[in-house]
C-alpha cells in the first residue's frame, strides 16, 4: 500500500486546498526571486561559469522574467491595486481573520489535523507567512465585494428553493476506526479491545490512517457516498455503540466503531434562513471578485517600464 493511501484511507475524496495554493505560492516565490535580482544594482555580477564562459545575473534576471515573469508582474500589480482600494475604503483584515480562515481550510480538508495541514505545507515547500499573505489578499478582496452586495429575503427564498438539496441533512453516522495491513493484527487489537483496552490509544498507536489516528481514529460525521464501500456498508448498519469484527477493503482491515447517528431531515427555509442567505453572499462574492479586479485594473494607472 502506497504511503499518500494510508493517509487517506477511508474518504473516498480527499483533496487537500494545498493544491490550489500552491501555483500561487510558486508565483510569489518566484516573484521574490525576481525582485531581489532585478532590485540589485550590480546586474552585472557573474553568478557561474560554464567551462570559462560567464552567465550573469541579468541573464539569469532575463531568463527568469521570459519564462513566467509576466505572470508574476500581473498578480503583483493585481495584489497592489487590491491593498489599495481597502486603504482608500478603510478595509482591514486581521490576524484573527487570517487565523480563521486557516482554521476552516484545516476543517474542511485536512478534517480537523493541524499537524497534517502544516506537514503538507512543508511537503510543497510553503511558508505560513506566504500563505497568509494570500489569504490577507483574498480576504480583502471579499471584502471589498462583499460591501456592494445586498440580498433581500425574498433573494433568499428564491436561492433555498433552488437548492434545497444543500440544506437536507442525509442520514450521517459518526464513526472511528483502526487500520492495520493483517487481518491478525485486527484481530489482536479486537483482543486487546475485548480486555477493555483503549480504542482512541489503540487507534493512535496502531492506526496507519495517520490522518484520523491523530483524532483517535474518529472520521466525523460521514454520509453515504464519502467512503469506500465496504467499509460504508458496516458502518451504516451498526448500531450506535457498538463495533465491528475485522472489515477488508483495498487499504487493509479496519475495526470500525459508530460514537452517533443522524437521521435524514429536510430543510425548512426557516430552519436554515441565515444559513442560505450566507451561502447566497458568498456566492455572489466569488461571482463579482473578477469583475472587481477587472474594474481596478480598468480605473488604475499602470504604466510598464520597458
Amino acid at each position: 500500500m502506497e504511503s499518500e493511501e494510508k493517509n487517506n484511507v477511508s474518504r473516498k475524496n480527499f483533496r487537500p486546498v494545498v493544491y490550489i495554493i500552491v501555483l500561487f505560492i510558486v508565483l510569489v516565490s518566484a516573484a521574490a526571486v525576481l525582485l531581489f535580482y532585478y532590485g540589485n544594482n550590480n546586474n552585472s555580477e557573474v553568478l557561474a561559469t560554464v567551462n570559462g564562459e560567464e552567465i550573469t545575473r541579468n541573464e539569469l534576471y532575463d531568463a527568469m522574467f521570459t519564462n513566467g515573469g509576466k505572470e508574476i508582474l500581473e498578480r503583483l500589480i493585481t495584489n497592489r491595486l487590491i491593498l489599495q482600494e481597502a486603504k482608500k475604503l478603510k478595509i482591514s483584515v486581521s490576524e484573527e481573520d487570517i487565523d480563521t480562515e486557516i482554521g476552516k481550510v484545516i476543517k474542511e480538508n485536512f478534517y480537523g489535523a493541524e499537524d497534517y495541514f502544516y506537514q503538507a505545507l512543508e511537503q510543497y515547500g510553503i511558508t505560513e507567512d506566504a500563505l497568509r499573505d494570500d489569504l490577507k489578499i483574498e480576504l480583502l478582496l471579499r471584502k471589498i465585494v462583499r460591501d456592494q452586495i445586498t440580498v433581500t429575503e425574498e433573494d433568499t427564498r428564491e436561492y433555498f428553493i433552488e437548492n434545497q438539496y444543500l440544506f437536507n441533512t442525509p442520514e450521517q453516522v459518526e464513526a472511528r476506526h483502526i487500520l492495520v495491513e493483517t487481518r491478525d493484527e485486527a484481530e489482536e487489537i479486537i483482543q486487546l479491545l475485548d480486555e477493555g483496552q483503549n480504542f482512541s490509544e489503540l487507534a493512535k498507536e496502531h492506526s496507519i490512517d495517520t490522518v484520523s489516528a491523530q483524532q483517535g481514529g474518529n472520521l466525523g460525521f460521514f454520509q453515504r457516498g464519502e467512503m469506500v464501500a465496504e467499509f460504508e456498508e458496516v458502518a451504516f448498519n451498526l448500531a450506535v455503540g457498538s463495533r465491528s469484527g475485522p472489515v477488508e477493503t483495498t487499504h487493509g482491515f479496519h475495526i470500525i466503531e459508530v460514537l452517533n447517528r443522524r437521521e435524514a431531515h429536510e430543510a425548512t427555509f426557516d430552519e436554515v434562513k441565515e444559513a442560505a442567505e450566507e451561502k447566497l453572499l458568498e456566492k455572489l462574492v466569488y461571482e463579482k471578485m473578477e469583475e472587481q479586479i477587472n474594474r481596478l485594473r480598468e480605473e488604475a494607472d499602470i504604466k510598464y517600464q520597458s
